[in-house]
């Protein structure tokens, strides 16, 4: 187990994050170095911009091996749409999905949309260390990513 940590944290992770709060992306920037040194994140503001990476890094080694999703871009709807585009195009693709609002509908549907996971958005700094601690933990330490 301690050299598959080893492997994994000398591997390039190229991350995919989707989320229109520039606030957010400087937070998840932090997190991202502090957590996950070894995560390379490309960031998107919109859906578009979002779709437009994937279909450009398709196939390359930059592809992403962890969407990060906020589902309001603006619109909640926007985020829904991009979930259910990025489940037919790249199966293979995780999509964490990262939500100020967490009411069990949304939750729900996120789900059934194919969310392989739905994370609430931490309200400090903290938290915020702590979230991506476990996202390392979980999806770069325990499972298998494609």
């Amino acid at each position: 187990m301690e050299s598959e940590k080893m492997f994994h944290q000398r591997s390039n992770v190229h991350l995919l994050v989707v989320d229109n709060n520039k606030d957010h992306q400087l937070l998840i920037g932090y997190c991202l170095r502090t957590k996950i040194p070894q995560a390379e994140p490309i960031f998107a503001t919109t859906a578009q911009d979002a779709l437009s990476f994937l279909q450009r890094s398709f196939n390359e080694p930059n592809f992403p091996k962890l969407l990060l999703l906020d589902l309001s871009l603006p619109k909640t709807i926007h985020g829904f749409a991009l979930l259910e585009e990025v489940r037919k195009q790249y199966p293979l693709l995780p999509v964490l999905v990262l939500s100020s609002e967490q009411d069990q509908p949304l939750v729900n549907k996120a789900y059934q949309l194919g969310a392989h996971s739905f994370l609430g958005k931490p309200s400090n700094l903290d938290e915020w260390e702590n979230k991506f601690q476990v996202i390392k933990e979980y999806w770069l330490w325990t499972v298998s990513l494609s």
